[in-house]
C-alpha cells in the first residue's frame, strides 16, 4: 500500500512540469504557432531561477528572474517568426540549442564549472512543501495529496483557470479562430498577432512556473538540460490530445505517471537496468503516438480506397 500511495504522491510531483508547458503550449498551439521552443524556454528558466537566486540569495528574485525570462525568450520568438516570418522550426531549434550553450558557458565563466550550480545554501527542497492541516487529518488522501510544494498547488487553479479562459472567455474565442481561420479573424477587426503575441506570453509564464518546480522547488540546483526533454513531450501530448487543453493535460499526467513509475522501479533494479529504464519516457511517447494516431490512419485509408 505505501508503495503505491509513493507512486501516486510521485506521480503528482512528475506532472507538473508537464502539465504547466502544455496547458501554455495548447493556446500557442490553438493560435496557429507552432512552438517548438518551450524545451529551451523551460531550461532558460529553470537556470533563470537558480543563478539569481545564488547571486542575491533572495529566492523571490529568482522566481521573477525565470518569469521574465520565460517573457523574453517566448517574445524573441514571436518577433522572428510571427514577425519577421521566420520558420517555426529553425527559430525554435535555435533556441533549444542556446538553451543548452549559453547556460553552461555563462557557469564556466563565473564559477568555472559546466555542469551544475548548486544554490542549496539559500534553497531547502524539503521546507519547499507545504504541510496543508486540513489535508493531513484525511487517511491516505493526505500520503498522496499532502505535502507538496506551491507551485505544485498553484498548477491545478492554472490548468482549470486556463481551460475556463479557452472556452468561456471572449480572449478564448478570439484565440480559437485565430487558429482556425485567421483570415476570417482579421475581417472582423481581431488582431490576430496581438492574439499570437499574448498566447506565447502566457506559454512563457508557464514553462517558467515549469522550470522553476524543477530547478528551485525540487532539487535547490541547476544541472545542465535538466529540462530534460519535457517540453518536446508536451508537444507530443498536445498532438495527441487533438490541442485540447483537457485532454493534453490527461496525456501530460500519463507521462507524469510513467517518470514516477521509473523513478520507483530504479530503487529496486541494478544501476545498469536503471539507466536502461530511463528510454520508458520516450517509448510510451512512442506508443500513445500509435495508439491516438493509427486509429485515424486506418479511417483516411479507407477513405482513400472508397
Amino acid at each position: 500500500m505505501n508503495l503505491f500511495l509513493n507512486l501516486l504522491y510521485m506521480t503528482i510531483e512528475s506532472s507538473v512540469p508537464y502539465l504547466l508547458i502544455t496547458i501554455g503550449g495548447v493556446f500557442v498551439a490553438r493560435a496557429g504557432v507552432f512552438n517548438i521552443s518551450m524545451e529551451g524556454c523551460c531550461e532558460f528558466c529553470a537556470f533563470a531561477g537558480i543563478i539569481f537566486t545564488y547571486v542575491t540569495g533572495m529566492i523571490w528574485v529568482g522566481v521573477i528572474a525565470a518569469l521574465i525570462m520565460g517573457a523574453i525568450v517566448n517574445t524573441v520568438f514571436y518577433f522572428f517568426t510571427v514577425k519577421f516570418n521566420g520558420n517555426l522550426s529553425v527559430v525554435g531549434t535555435g533556441i533549444n540549442l542556446m538553451a543548452l550553450c549559453v547556460p553552461p558557458a555563462l557557469l564556466q565563466a563565473l564559477y568555472g564549472t559546466r555542469s551544475n550550480l548548486i544554490a542549496t545554501i539559500f534553497i531547502d527542497p524539503a521546507k519547499m512543501e507545504l504541510d496543508l492541516p486540513l489535508i493531513r487529518k484525511i487517511p491516505l488522501i493526505s500520503n498522496v495529496i499532502n505535502k507538496h510544494t506551491f507551485i505544485t498547488y498553484l498548477t491545478i487553479f492554472i490548468v482549470w483557470g486556463l481551460m475556463i479562459v479557452m472556452y468561456k472567455t471572449k480572449f478564448g474565442i478570439y484565440v480559437r479562430v485565430t487558429g482556425e481561420n485567421p483570415d476570417a479573424a482579421q475581417s472582423v477587426g481581431i488582431k490576430t498577432n496581438k492574439i499570437k503575441f499574448l498566447c506565447l506570453i502566457i506559454a512563457g509564464i508557464t514553462s517558467a512556473l515549469a522550470g522553476l518546480n524543477i530547478s528551485v522547488e525540487q532539487l535547490g540546483m541547476y544541472t545542465m538540460g535538466m529540462s530534460a526533454n519535457r517540453g518536446f513531450i508536451c508537444l507530443s501530448a498536445i498532438n495527441c490530445g487533438k490541442k485540447e487543453p483537457g485532454k493534453a493535460c490527461i496525456y501530460s499526467m500519463i507521462f507524469g505517471f510513467v517518470r514516477a513509475l521509473q523513478m520507483v522501479i530504479n530503487n529496486y533494479v541494478p544501476a545498469a537496468i536503471s539507466s536502461l529504464l530511463a528510454i520508458i519516457p520516450y517509448v510510451t511517447i512512442i506508443v500513445v503516438l500509435l495508439f491516438v494516431e493509427v486509429p485515424i490512419m486506418r479511417k483516411n485509408h479507407f477513405r482513400f480506397f472508397k
